[in-house]
């Protein structure tokens, strides 16, 4: 069951950032009006966000072919711990930029998504999901 959980989350995180970037970097105006986002003059910067974005959801991936070939957790977890850093700081950024009004609101969509990814694998991480499971008398496997 916790394992199901673990895959399940990290192939949809994965799966979601690895077609946005992909989308971002190969059709930018077209990613763009996906998220009812303005489009913008020069797509250059679209497109290296977009292989960011992208690494990020692939990263899960690398994180999950290990786990499945040597069936150890830590490079899972290690995917988990950074890239919820990673999804903080574009949370932020994007947020902060939205209220210095250097960002239309309908960017907002980015941090409230990022935001929720970034909660919940931290909520998870801090709550033990890597850890062994517990033995009926409470002490670790």
């Amino acid at each position: 069951m916790r394992q199901d959980f673990i895959i399940s989350i990290s192939l949809f995180a994965g799966t979601c950032d690895l077609v946005t970037g992909l989308m971002l970097i190969f059709a930018p105006e077209a990613t763009l009006a996906l998220m009812h986002v303005p489009a913008v003059q020069d797509p250059v910067f679209l497109r290296f966000v977009g292989c960011f974005v992208s690494v990020v959801g692939l990263s899960y991936f690398v994180g999950l072919f290990s786990w499945w070939y040597d069936g150890k957790l830590t490079r899972l977890r290690t995917v988990w711990e950074l890239t919820a850093l990673f999804r903080l700081a574009a949370a932020s950024f994007v947020a902060i930029q939205v209220t210095k009004h250097a960002l239309s609101w309908r960017w907002l969509g980015v941090p409230l998504v990022d935001g929720f990814w970034c909660l919940l694998q931290a909520h998870l991480l801090y709550r033990g999901i890597f850890d062994k499971p517990a033995n009926e008398d409470g002490s670790r496997a």
